[in-house]
């Protein structure tokens, strides 16, 4: 089945917590937030030219874009936590970035500077909740990481159990089809206290036990498999 109209939801939008180390990790603006919206303006020129009659020609000289994310405060939740420590930083250290996923499976990755920071003061009356807001001001052109798939929606989605160790890591080798939509998932853990798991679906080991993983297609949440994901005391994990 086609898309049809792209809806807000179908976009998945993730900052880089860890942008002091070489490789990111990855966290989701989901829980809690309402509103993610792009901002974006232009520096534009006009000239005149005898061949085209002396009419005003406009040139796009360049591009500036922002996006808007809001909600409400959840603490535990990585994207939101990492926000809430910067928000008395200032220069380098709200240097980070982002990855944004469109509902065709099309993903890029971009420089962004995080500002405008509410997350961590009250925002208002006693009985509401505590609102969470911020900008992300992306710096330079974006760097195309996954080309779209298509434009049909997920029908299904498959995955396999994992056994990891505690202390380990694995990672759920989660398949959609058609393959004309998009590949992109996103995971959660039932217990966190077995095992924690990254939206991209990297399982890291707890506690010795045993929980399971829902894993949602990204442009159609309704459609999802759940996994077992089994943790050992021992050194040595391997898949199920």
């Amino acid at each position: 089945m086609d898309i049809g109209y792209a809806m807000n939801y179908q976009h998945v939008c993730e900052i880089d917590t860890t942008p002091q180390d070489g490789a990111p990790t990855w966290a989701w603006f989901g829980p809690g937030i309402k509103s993610i919206s792009a901002d974006k303006s232009e520096t534009t020129s006009e000239e005149y030219f005898f061949d085209g009659g002396g009419q005003a020609e406009t040139s796009v000289d360049a591009i500036a874009r922002a996006y808007n994310v809001s909600g409400y405060r959840r603490p535990g939740d990585p994207a939101q936590d990492f926000v809430a420590g910067l928000d008395e930083e200032t220069g380098d250290a709200l240097l980070t970035k982002i990855r944004m996923t469109g509902p065709t499976g099309e993903m890029v990755e971009r420089d962004v500077t995080v500002h405008e920071i509410k997350a961590s003061d009250p925002t208002g009356d006693a009985n509401a909740k505590t609102e969470f807001s911020c900008k992300l001001s992306c710096k330079g052109s974006p760097r195309l990481v996954e080309e779209s798939a298509g434009t049909d929606l997920p029908d299904s989605v498959t995955a396999q159990a994992v056994t990891v160790a505690v202390g380990g890591t694995s990672a759920i080798g989660a398949s959609v089809s058609p393959a004309t939509a998009s590949q992109r998932v996103l995971c959660a853990v039932l217990d966190p206290k077995v095992a924690e798991v990254t939206t991209d679906g990297l399982v890291t080991g707890l506690k010795a036990g045993k929980t399971t993983v829902t894993v949602k297609a990204a442009a159609k949440p309704s459609v999802m498999a759940q996994v077992e994901v089994t943790v050992t005391a021992g050194a040595q994990a391997a898949k199920a």
